[in-house]
């Protein structure tokens, strides 16, 4: 049941919006920026570009990761199996009524005294 509701709070706490549009707009802006920068670090075009775009690439990669990590519940590939889990979760409550559960364990003070 802990499991179950620490995976509600990830759909009733939103990340803040406003710190999620800034990383966006940095990001935008480094994919802009620093490409003539670069070019003119290096003195060479191609490396310039190389170099640029394997940076950007990277930010971009850890921007869509922290995106798929912060809905991990639909229907994408790599979201959680809320399926699967809610079935494992309702056959662990009904194995609860099994009348093997019902009963209290007992506990035999000799034994525990021995040992």
């Amino acid at each position: 049941i802990v499991h179950f509701i620490n995976a509600k709070k990830l759909t009733t706490v939103p990340f803040p919006f406003p710190f999620a549009q800034m990383v966006w707009i940095m990001i935008c802006f480094f994919s802009l920026v620093p490409v003539p920068l670069v070019c003119a670090m290096y003195l060479e075009l191609h490396k310039g570009v190389f170099y640029t775009f394997l940076c950007v690439f990277v930010f971009w990669s850890v921007h869509y990761i922290a995106v798929e990590i912060e809905m991990p519940f639909g229907d994408d590939p790599n979201d959680l199996p809320l399926e699967r889990v809610n079935r494992d979760f309702n056959k662990s409550l009904l194995s609860l009524l099994q009348p093997q559960a019902q009963k209290v364990p007992t506990i035999h003070l000799e034994t525990v005294r021995r040992s």
